[in-house]
């Protein structure tokens, strides 16, 4: 190599040794360059599957909140349709509660006339609740069609109370006080 190197005058050598001296500091600034390129290549990976997760994370919270949206409106459509359905309208006042007792009295065969209101409201629930006490007096059959006929009634009514003075043995009729509740708008 150095008898190919002594073939060279002192300006070639000069200018070959530039060339390599170039060609090194190309070399090096290449080699830094790469290095620091490589690494700004893994940190944005690195950010890319971290937003990656990030938009999964979300995704999923997303449909988490449709659903909850969904069963907030049907929850919302079932309380419309408790509000009309069920509960008795609050401008109609009792008066639509006795005529659907009476229906009810009709369908089961009895005659109850001695009927007692209480009315409260509850705050918290938003509802206002009318209670009905009355007394039946008749057969155990004919109870029991009072109240199949109270569970199939299509308002919501609610037998809060049975109390027997009297179970009709040997023979009597049976007597038996009844709390029934209606609700009002909630």
């Amino acid at each position: 190599m150095n008898a190919l190197f002594d073939l060279f005058n002192d300006k070639e050598r000069r200018t070959l040794g530039r060339l390599g001296l170039a060609t090194l500091l190309v070399l090096a600034v290449f080699l830094v360059l790469f290095t620091r390129i490589r690494g700004g290549i893994e940190r944005d990976r690195g950010v890319a599957l971290r937003l990656q997760d990030s938009y999964g994370r979300a995704a999923k919270a997303r449909d988490e909140a449709k659903a909850a949206w969904q069963r907030w409106e049907e929850a919302g459509r079932d309380l419309e349709e408790l509000r009309t359905g069920f509960f008795y309208d609050l401008e109609e006042g009792v008066q639509a509660l006795r005529l659907d007792l009476q229906q009810i009295f009709a369908l089961a065969g009895t005659t109850i006339t001695d009927l007692g209101y209480g009315y409260s409201d509850m705050e918290k629930e938003q509802v206002r609740k009318t209670v009905v006490t009355f007394t039946y007096t008749g057969s155990y059959a004919g109870l029991k069609k009072l109240l199949a006929v109270l569970e199939a009634f299509p308002k919501f009514l609610v037998i809060e109370k049975i109390e027997f003075p009297r179970t009709g043995s040997e023979g009597e009729h049976l007597s038996a006080n009844l709390a029934v509740a209606g609700y009002y708008g909630i």
